[in-house]
């Protein structure tokens, strides 16, 4: 069994912002007040694995991420990282921690090509010659970037650059690597590239990575999830647990013939409606719908040409999560 190499004790972290008051003069009479980012949050993650932290914005992800890197410190609460406090001991974690903080936070020289940064990166972290060849050798085949690290990094595109911060990060082979929003509109092939490099280090190398992401692709590659909304945890374990915990419905879609007119009431005993347009009604039905009476009667529907059940996929889980949690104005701790 894999060592525990992060620990997170019922962080709590508070920020001080200021009512949103409109008007003349407004600023002036604002009232602060501190906000919880987080309240008392508690996981830990094991070494090589690849866990997705979740959650809609204002849930918490990055201020834990920035926690977690010894960026931020927590109010309350405890965090380990390879046995070290980040916030007490953040330059001898920095030797072994990398971070991406996607676009917005970019370690690229704008007007200079990636390899200035790959050298300037090499004597930060001293690393030897014959590493640092072996290194960029690796990443830069796993990432397909031969052609575009020399090049001046104001003229490659967001995925281009995206996998050259990812190199940059990775050659002094940290042992952890934290990941925000670091494929943010960023093209499919690139994400795909840096998809396949998180997999073979981790395969390689036994590299643990936590990523937050709001591109539901990414979470494919994902070990564990971890949910998090207005600073709780609501959820750590499995793809598939969460499947079931949360996504107690499969998805029937109905394609008709696009002469016919369907009458969208009439399939509504099957389940609830949630997309129609012409030739097509998407419905939420009981997994189990295939047993019942009113699903083998579709098929004697002659305006019906085609259909489809598939489970949901998970941007629609974490959808009706939010919307179940907004609704009931709380959610469940997880586990």
């Amino acid at each position: 069994m894999n060592k525990r190499i992060i620990a997170v004790d019922k962080a709590v972290k508070s920020f001080r912002t200021y009512e949103n008051k409109k008007g003349f003069m407004s600023s002036l009479r604002r009232k602060s007040y501190m906000k919880k980012a987080l309240k008392g949050v508690s996981f830990s993650i094991s070494e090589s694995e690849i866990v997705a932290l979740l959650g809609r914005n204002g849930s918490g992800k990055s201020t834990m991420i920035k926690l977690m890197s010894g960026i931020l410190y927590p109010d309350s609460g405890s965090i380990s990282v390879l046995g070290m406090d980040p916030w007490k001991e953040r330059t001898d974690l920095a030797w072994n921690i990398g971070v991406i903080f996607g676009s917005t936070h970019p370690q690229l020289f704008w007007d200079l090509p990636p390899i200035d940064t790959f050298i300037y990166v090499k004597e930060i972290y001293n690393i030897s010659d014959e590493d640092y060849n072996s290194r960029l050798s690796y990443l830069k085949k796993i990432l397909d970037i031969e052609k575009v690290y020399k090049r001046q990094t104001r003229q490659l595109s967001l995925g281009e650059r995206m996998k050259c911060e990812f190199t940059a990060s990775m050659l002094h082979m940290p042992k952890v690597v934290f990941m925000d929003e670091p494929t943010v509109g960023v093209d499919l092939p690139s994400r795909m590239a840096i998809s396949r490099a998180v997999l073979d280090l981790r395969e390689k190398f036994g590299t643990t990575f936590v990523l937050t992401t709001h591109v539901v692709d990414d979470v494919a590659i994902a070990d564990r999830i971890i949910l998090l909304d207005h600073g709780r945890k609501l959820f750590d374990g499995s793809q598939e647990t969460l499947k079931k915990r949360f996504g107690k419905y499969a998805i029937l879609e109905l394609y008709f013939n696009p002469e016919s007119k369907p009458d969208i009431s009439k399939y509504e005993i099957l389940g609830k409606v949630f997309s129609k347009k012409d030739g097509y009604i998407g419905l939420k039905v009981k997994p189990e719908i295939t047993k019942e009476k009113s699903f083998t009667a579709i098929f004697d529907d002659k305006d019906i040409l085609d259909y489809r059940l598939s489970e949901p996929g998970l941007s629609s889980i974490l959808e009706s999560t939010y919307k179940r949690i907004d609704k009931n104005g709380k959610g469940s701790k997880g586990d």
